[in-house]
C-alpha cells in the first residue's frame, strides 16, 4: 500500500550537489538507495545532479536515471542576496520547474544538503511547486548549516523531513536548533553482503600478501599521518605485513603530506598509495586484507566499517561519531580513542597477533551488519520518511 500511496504521489528525486562518481560514501548511499526505490515502485525514482552545463534527463550503462539540474545557490548564507542572484533566481526557475513537472517530481531528497536546497524552498514557498523537501545529512554537510542566517531559515522553514545516518549525528543536527517543525529520523546506511561481496573479482596489482586495509578520503580528518605513526610502531615486529591505503584524492595535498611521512619513518617500501578505486577494487582488498584500520577522528556513520563486517574482515577503529552504534562492543571489533596512536598500534598488533580472536569478531560483527544494517532496513527507513512526508 506504501508503494502505491507514492507512485500516486510522483516521482522522488535523490538530488547530490555533485557529480556522480561512487567513489564517495554519499554516492554509494544514493545509489543503493535508488536501486532499493527502482525495486518498489519502478520508474518513479531519479538520481538528480547539480549541474551548470547539462539539463534534463540521461540514463549510464547500468540503467540508472538522473536529472541533470541546475539549482543556483546563493554565494553566502552569510549575505543578504544580491540583485545578480535574484536574476539568476528568475532566468533558472522556469527550467526548474519544467523539468520537475516533466518527470512528475513530488518528493526532492536532497543528500549533504547544501545552498542548492534554497531556490526549491523558495519555489516551494511561492507557492509555484507543491512538493515536499526532506534533507539527508551525512556528516560534514552539518557544519555548513548557518541557523541564524536568512537562507537557511527558509530552507528549514519549507523542509517537511530530516534524517541523519546515525544517532551522534542527529543530536548535531538537533543541536543547530533550525529544524524544529521535523523529528530527525536515524536511518542508518545498508549494505547488501552478498552483493558487495560479489563485486570481489579483481583488484589493483602489485599488493602485500599480508597487508593492514584503510579506506578513506585523503583528508586530514580521516588522520591516516596517525595510522602511519601506529604502522611504524608495529613494523618491527610484523616485518612481513604491509599497509594499504585507499581513497578519493582530493586536491592531493594531503595525500603528499602522507606519502612524505611515510619516507620519513623509512616505510615508504612497505606502504602503498592507492587512488579513486572503484567499489569492486574496495571488496577485492577487503577480502585479502588481515584487517581494517580505520583511523579517522570525524566519523559520522562509518560506511567502511559495515563493508568491512560484510567481507568478514576484522576491524580496528576510532571510538568516534556514529562507529560506537555499530560496533557496540569489544566482541565485534576493537575501538581506541580519538587520535590515540599507541592505542591503535597496540589494537592493530592485537588483531594481527590472535587469529582466531580476530576471525571471531568479525563473524560477530558480519551478524550485526546483517541484522542492523542491511540496505533493506536503510531502503525501508527513506520509505517510512516518504510516507509521512507525503501524507
Amino acid at each position: 500500500m506504501g508503494s502505491e500511496s507514492i507512485r500516486r504521489q510522483g516521482s522522488v528525486l535523490l538530488f547530490l550537489p555533485w557529480e556522480f562518481d561512487l567513489l564517495g560514501g554519499v554516492d554509494v548511499v544514493a545509489d543503493r538507495l535508488w536501486k532499493g526505490l527502482e525495486a518498489q515502485i519502478p520508474g518513479r525514482s531519479l538520481i538528480g545532479i547539480q549541474d551548470w552545463t547539462l539539463s534534463g534527463e540521461r540514463q549510464d550503462e547500468a540503467g540508472r536515471r538522473f536529472l541533470h539540474l541546475n539549482f543556483p545557490a546563493p554565494v553566502s548564507a552569510e549575505r543578504p542576496l544580491s540583485a545578480r542572484y535574484l536574476l539568476t533566481f528568475l532566468r533558472r526557475a522556469p527550467a526548474m520547474l519544467a523539468e520537475l513537472r516533466r518527470h512528475q517530481v513530488k518528493i526532492v531528497n536532497f543528500h549533504f544538503p547544501s545552498l542548492n536546497i534554497y531556490p526549491l524552498a523558495l519555489l516551494k514557498r511561492l507557492g509555484l511547486w507543491k512538493g515536499k523537501i526532506v534533507l539527508s545529512f551525512h556528516g560534514s554537510d552539518v557544519a555548513g548549516v548557518s541557523p541564524d542566517s536568512d537562507s537557511w531559515r527558509l530552507i528549514a522553514g519549507e523542509c517537511d523531513g530530516v534524517t541523519a545516518c546515525s544517532a551522534a549525528l542527529a543530536d548535531r543536527v538537533n543541536a543547530l536548533g533550525i529544524f524544529k517543525g521535523c523529528d530527525v529520523k536515524v536511518v542508518y546506511n545498508g549494505i547488501d553482503c552478498d552483493v558487495f561481496q560479489s563485486l570481489a573479482v579483481a583488484g589493483p596489482e602489485n599488493i602485500p600478501s599480508r597487508f593492514v586495509l584503510n579506506v578513506g578520503n585523503y583528508v586530514s580528518r580521516k588522520a591516516q599521518d596517525v595510522l602511519l605513526d601506529a604502522f611504524s610502531q608495529i613494523a618491527p615486529a610484523h616485518p612481513d605485513v604491509g599497509l594499504v591505503l585507499v581513497g578519493g584524492t582530493d586536491r592531493g595535498e594531503w595525500l603528499q603530506l602522507l606519502k612524505d611521512q611515510a619516507v620519513r619513518l623509512g616505510l615508504i617500501d612497505r606502504v602503498r598509495f592507492l587512488e579513486n578505486l572503484p567499489q569492486s577494487s574496495v571488496s577485492w582488498l577487503m577480502s585479502k586484507a588481515l584487517c581494517l584500520a580505520h583511523s579517522s577522528q570525524q566519523e559520522a556513520f562509518g560506511l567502511v566499517v559495515i563493508e568491512a563486517g560484510a567481507c568478514r574482515l576484522p576491524v580496528v577503529a576510532m571510538r568516534v561519531g556514529g562507529i560506537p552504534e555499530i560496533i557496540t562492543s569489544a566482541s565485534e571489533g576493537l575501538l581506541v580513542d580519538a587520535g590515540d596512536c599507541r592505542g591503535m598500534a597496540q589494537a592493530i598488533s592485537d588483531t594481527l597477533s590472535d587469529a582466531d580472536a580476530s576471525a571471531a569478531r568479525a563473524d560477530r560483527l558480519h551478524d550485526r551488519v546483517l541484522q542492523n544494517f542491511s540496505d533493506r532496513t536503510m531502503i525501508q527507513g527513506y520509505f517510512d520518511v516518504y510516507l509521512r512526508v507525503s501524507g
